[in-house]
């Protein structure tokens, strides 16, 4: 069991209060079944930032909360206790804090102060799991900057995105040397987008967290000035990999958050429903499953909080954070399986957060490193290397 101390658990408490203050009233109109929007989790984003909780992992030079890993997985955790979470800020891609001064006016500050909004577009029909063989987007210079042709699916977030990170060839070589990072505006005349794709969680849900509309964007003679290269020429698969790393922590953390959630909801049910004479509860069966839940949820955690005290201390950890990333998205599915078995028909209603989540988790397994890409490419040939 993994306990939180000093400014870690400060952090916590604070994001338990802006969660219950703003955001656990969204989940009841929710799960009353009305459509929520981005406007309605304004309020507990103004909070969060207000509180200091914005740009989690940037310098404080940027603006950010430099929090460490292990407090960003803490704070993540609580958010993700709710089904309605809190929408942080100011998070950007690495990449972006060594910007030319023209660039950084273009792109980094608007960020920053949440006067625009950014995603990514990464994966392709043919192959979002091998992108240094499989990704056919391709940029080719001309005058004082790029033409960018070729498509990416599953892109998330595009609804209130301002503009898109796209990762193209800009070599013809087969290998990780051959991708680099564009920024591309919305409405750049070049770039349509096809959607939404309905995905696992509805189409009503505006929690990017979980992925329930995506977009196809078809790039299109898409024209881009030589400011829009995001790093050097040939890096973007390795600045792709360091954020994939950290949302790979994040991923692992925001299903242990809603595992902790689910397994209150069991000890809770367990207690309240009266079957065959007594409490549930009172069932060796049921304590059986309550307490293996227990010891499950416990584990990947101290796991997840011990590789991220490796991120802290500067190791590299890329194969940690797969592991991971791997381990908790499918340990959660069972822990989501298991309440809505206890809770029987309740359980299995929408008006239940575990039927959302049920829904959405599924996806967890799928998005950024499916469980058998993670064993195959950063367990199998690692360890027989």
């Amino acid at each position: 069991m993994y306990e939180f101390k000093g400014q870690t658990q400060a952090l916590v408490e604070l994001v338990h209060k802006i969660v219950k203050d703003h955001q656990e009233p969204l989940e009841q109109r929710k799960l009353r079944g009305e459509d929520l929007f981005l406007t309605d989790y304004e309020p507990g984003r103004d909070a969060a930032r207000r509180a200091g909780l914005w740009g989690l992992s940037l310098p404080a030079e940027f603006g950010g909360a430099n929090l460490s890993l292990v407090d960003r997985l803490a704070v993540m955790e609580e958010n993700r206790k709710c089904l309605t979470p809190i929408l942080f800020g100011g998070e950007v891609p690495r990449d972006l804090l060594h910007l030319r001064d023209e660039q950084r006016a273009r792109y980094l500050d608007p960020i920053l102060s949440d006067a625009k909004r950014c995603t990514f577009a990464f994966v392709e029909p043919e192959g979002g799991s091998d992108p240094s063989r499989k990704t056919a987007t391709y940029a080719k210079r001309k005058d004082n900057g790029w033409v960018i042709d070729g498509s990416k699916s599953f892109v998330s977030g595009w609804e209130d995105a301002d503009l898109v990170f796209v990762l193209a060839k800009t070599s013809v070589e087969e290998s990780s040397g051959n991708l680099s990072m564009f920024a591309v505006e919305k409405g750049n005349p070049g770039l349509i987008a096809d959607g939404p794709v309905r995905m696992l969680g509805g189409l009503n849900s505006i929690d990017r967290g979980t992925y329930t509309t995506t977009y196809r964007l078809i790039f299109r003679n898409c024209r881009v000035d030589d400011l829009a290269r995001i790093g050097a020429e040939g890096a973007g698969f390795k600045g792709a990999q360091d954020a994939l790393s950290w949302t790979r922590f994040g991923n692992a953390a925001a299903a242990t958050g809603i595992a902790l959630r689910c397994f209150d909801m069991m000890v809770k049910q367990a207690k309240q429903r009266m079957l065959f004479g007594g409490p549930l509860g009172e069932k060796q069966a049921i304590q059986s499953i309550i307490l293996d839940s227990w010891i499950e949820i416990q584990q990947h955690r101290l796991m997840m909080y011990k590789y991220a005290e490796k991120v802290d201390r500067g190791d590299d950890t890329r194969v940690e954070a797969a592991v991971t990333k791997l381990t908790c998205t499918e340990m959660v599915g069972r822990i989501i399986d298991r309440a809505i078995q206890i809770h029987g028909g309740a359980g299995c209603s929408y008006e239940s957060p575990l039927a959302h989540w049920y829904d959405k988790q599924r996806m967890a397994r799928v998005y950024e490193g499916a469980t058998e890409v993670l064993k195959y490419r950063a367990l199998a040939r690692r360890l027989l290397a």
